[in-house]
């Protein structure tokens, strides 16, 4: 079984995460990405969950080292 992290200021970074939520708000975007690319924000609530699909290749290089 996977570890959960279950309080406040807890985080997930990743390549790609999945998530589900009864409840999801608008995507909202702000600046911060490299040259043109653009940040997507959102947040989830009631019941959110979320996996790491892939994690982030830095991570994956050196835990295969």
């Amino acid at each position: 079984m996977a570890k959960e992290y279950n309080d406040a200021g807890d985080a997930l970074r990743g390549e790609r995460i999945a998530v589900e939520a009864r409840d999801i708000d608008k995507i909202r975007y702000k600046e911060g990405g490299s040259g043109k690319h653009g940040i997507q924000f959102t947040k989830l609530r009631d019941s959110a969950y979320c996996v790491i699909e892939i994690p982030l290749k830095a991570v994956r290089e050196r835990k295969s080292k």
